[in-house]
């Protein structure tokens, strides 16, 4: 960070009255935002500089800001305090959570992670709650679960290939992925034309999307969740297959079925929804596969250098891991 944006930032933080002496430090704690944790005399911060550009629109900073605002309206202690926004810089000041990433999941994870989702969804009537965006890629009807693995592959299919790791990535999704894809389409049409195609407004959650034990932390027993720049109102078919298909910590079987039971519990309809999930994991399994191979799309490729997570080996290494997700769970 140069001296000139270090004295803007520093200033941003005066304003928001942090005393003087910061240290910065670049932490990756995110893959879409340049993420620094703040140290001075009056405690730790966090201060993310979201990425934006002509390619991407996505107000990941409003919506972040935003979501945690009405969540501290609420007065939810297990998420960060938003404490100061500069939309003109794109960054952010929220307070610091001690904790450490979640080594080995238990059940009473999963109960705290399902209690967290009740929570948020107990009162969804006010202004507030109704004053919330969509989620990114919310499904407001089954078929929206269909187009989003659509959109993934065609979107992978239409890149242009300028060596032989991106012609290989290019290959398991047309050898691998599309055939899965077609199979996969036609048998879940038919099973879900059983259910009404709208899903109702008072079905709807709020979501915290991206939601998993990657963007958990935990201190003394306690879980604390982090990064919303995709939260809002959501189907929560589309929340608990997230939670189930997250390769990066994830869940087995066993927690995956008591998060559905924990989260539906509490909801409309939970005999529907439990075999919405069902029918419908499998497809979002194959978006997995397909996000890890978003950083061999130029736009989404920009966004981890801005997080400052680029590497000389990633585009191999997401491919080792969307060819071993697929072969785990989808083959």
């Amino acid at each position: 960070m140069n001296e000139f944006v270090d004295e803007k930032l520093k200033l941003f933080c005066k304003e928001q009255g942090v005393s003087d002496d910061l240290c910065f430090k670049q932490i990756k704690a995110g893959r879409n935002s340049e993420v620094h944790k703040i140290t001075c005399q009056d405690g730790q911060y966090i201060l993310k500089k979201y990425f934006h550009d002509d390619y991407d629109k996505r107000d990941r900073l409003g919506n972040e800001f935003g979501f945690l605002t009405y969540l501290e309206s609420r007065n939810i202690s297990t998420v960060p305090s938003p404490l100061g926004i500069d939309r003109e810089q794109k960054i952010a000041l929220y307070s610091y959570l001690i904790g450490s990433r979640v080594t080995q999941i238990t059940s009473k994870h999963v109960s705290q992670a399902a209690e967290f989702i009740r929570i948020i969804n107990s009162e969804l009537n006010t202004p507030g709650a109704k004053a919330l965006s969509m989620a990114a890629d919310a499904c407001f009807i089954w078929q929206d679960h269909l187009n989003l693995v659509q959109n993934r592959i065609e979107r992978l299919l239409q890149l242009q290939p300028k060596h032989d790791l991106e012609k290989e990535a290019q290959e398991f999704v047309r050898c691998k992925l599309l055939p899965k894809w077609l199979q996969l389409n036609g048998d879940i049409k038919i099973e879900m034309i059983k259910f009404n195609n709208v899903i109702s407004i008072n079905d709807r959650v709020i979501s915290p999307s991206d939601f998993g034990f990657h963007n958990i932390i935990e201190n003394q027993g306690k879980l604390f969740f982090l990064d919303f720049e995709y939260a809002g109102w959501d189907d929560p078919v589309k929340l608990i297959c997230d939670f189930i298909c997250q390769p990066e910590l994830p869940v087995n079987q066993s927690q995956s079925q008591q998060f559905l039971v924990e989260v539906s519990c509490h909801l409309p309809q939970p005999e529907r929804i439990k075999h919405c999930v069902q029918s419908l994991l499998p497809i979002h399994r194959l978006k997995w596969c397909c996000i890890l191979l978003n950083e061999f799309r130029l736009e989404d490729r920009q966004r981890r250098l801005h997080a400052g997570i680029g590497h000389e080996g990633l585009l191999f290494d997401q491919l080792n891991k969307a060819n071993w997700y697929f072969n785990t769970h989808c083959a």
